[in-house]
């Protein structure tokens, strides 16, 4: 018998593990014989998978958390401690195992991204912010699960969600012209099927500082990875002119910062007729009311006011204010 046609094992090795197999002693490497506890463990980490599009979600993540935070201060009188969220991966049914119930669970879309978004918003936000509203500290509220809103909670949810949208219209701008539209609202998170159970999706959570730190309240953004993959060359392709343009600009400012300009000062003016002035000839002496203040010209355009004086054995000049109205 040639090499290529012996058995990896012997009859006698054979027999001998089905010896062991029978008698228990040989570990079932079948999936069920695996522990309870046995879970899949990804070493890549969330931002090498989402590449450049990790890095834009950073950025449009620190423009809603910017937008949103000043929409909640002026329109809401609220102004709870937002931390920035940092992109993270995970499946579907992982996310819906840890979030709170009930919440307000918003299913959106963000045309032109595909498919349909969540945005969550726990419940603490939503009792602190109605508190807060009525002249309270924002403070937390315990309820049972079963619970549903009340008329003045879902009230501040729909304004939440407003302006909600508007931050996010305005943190995607950068890249894409985007539109938020509700598609239904839901209390328990389960009914919100955005994605099947073991379809990867990004969380993007700003988590809340109350005054009461016994809890922990957050609003999660949900994008399904497929969406954000579907745009992933127009994310890169933002991502590589805003560096180019960061690029352009550092030349510019390297290129004006040797650019020469000539700079006037003017210390007053002596009004002369035609007459006076044809007989003007060198050695004449012309007097005149030095201003409070002189002018300082750059390229034939004031920019500054001046007092005028003398620097050791130079006549000298002291910028005190702008010529365009703001101080110097």
């Amino acid at each position: 018998m040639s090499d290529e046609e012996q058995p990896l094992l012997s009859s006698e090795e054979l027999d001998a593990i089905q010896g062991l197999v029978e008698k228990g002693e040989f570990d079932d490497p079948s999936p069920g014989a695996r522990d309870a506890d046995w879970a899949p463990v990804s070493v890549v980490r969330s931002e090498e998978v989402l590449g450049a599009s990790g890095v834009a979600l950073s950025q449009i993540n620190e423009r809603f958390h910017r937008f949103f935070r000043n929409l909640l201060l002026t329109e809401l009188d609220y102004n709870p401690r937002l931390s920035v969220a940092s992109p993270a991966m995970m499946s579907y049914s992982d996310y819906l195992q840890d979030v709170a119930s009930p919440a307000s669970v918003n299913v959106v879309e963000i045309p032109p991204l595909k498919g349909e978004g969540l945005i969550l918003i726990h419940p603490q936000v939503i009792f602190s912010c109605v508190d807060n509203w009525y002249g309270g500290e924002a403070r937390p509220l315990l309820v049972a699960e079963e619970r549903g809103f009340t008329a003045n909670e879902s009230a501040v949810i729909d304004r939440m969600c407003e302006l909600m949208f508007r931050s996010l219209r305005e943190a995607w701008q950068p890249y894409v012209e985007t539109d938020v539209t509700l598609v239904n609202r839901e209390v328990n998170p389960l009914f919100a099927n955005i994605a099947a159970d073991d379809e990867t999706i990004v969380l993007n959570r700003f988590a809340l500082r109350l005054p009461d730190d016994s809890v922990e309240p957050y609003i999660d953004l949900l994008y399904t990875f497929q969406s954000l993959n579907l745009q992933r060359d127009l994310l890169r392709s933002r991502i590589q002119t805003q560096d180019a343009d960061k690029n352009w600009l550092g030349r510019l400012h390297k290129t004006m910062d040797e650019v020469g300009f000539q700079l006037f000062v003017k210390g007053g003016t002596v009004d002369l007729a035609l007459k006076e002035f044809e007989e003007l000839e060198v050695g004449d002496v012309l007097s005149f009311d030095p201003p409070e203040l002189a002018e300082v010209i750059v390229n034939d355009f004031p920019l500054f006011n001046a007092q005028v004086g003398t620097s050791g054995s130079k006549v000298a000049i002291k910028i005190v204010e702008s010529a365009l109205g703001s101080e110097g």
